[in-house]
């Protein structure tokens, strides 16, 4: 589909945007419990004496896990319309995207720890 007005293209793609927000908050169980820690961290923030650019590094540094959620959420659909019997190469796919989101989600509890 091809929009003329640059406005209307920015309305569309953000529209879609909150549609995959809203479903994965809806359909994604890792989402939902990422985006329950998010507003918890946030609330957390809200009390701990720490310089508001330490707060907003904090709070972006969690997104990123969320984002990285996302990604995993999609591929793994995306591996899902591949093949939903058992693959070797598709489980090690699956397992190496759940791996990043792991791995992120260790660097921001150290993060949580130095900061705090």
């Amino acid at each position: 589909m091809r929009y003329n007005n640059p406005l209307s293209r920015l309305f569309n793609a953000s529209r879609y945007s909150l549609y995959g927000l809203y479903h994965a908050l809806i359909h994604e169980q890792a989402f939902q419990y990422e985006s329950v820690v998010f507003v918890t961290l946030c609330v957390v923030l809200f009390f701990v004496p720490l310089t508001i650019e330490q707060k907003i590094f904090l709070i972006f540094s969690w997104l990123a896990v969320m984002c990285l959620e996302l990604i995993n959420s999609a591929v793994e659909k995306a591996f899902d319309l591949i093949d939903k019997n058992y693959r070797p190469e598709i489980k090690s796919g699956k397992d190496m995207l759940s791996a990043s989101v792991f791995l992120a989600v260790i660097f921001n509890i150290f993060l949580w720890i130095i900061f705090i």
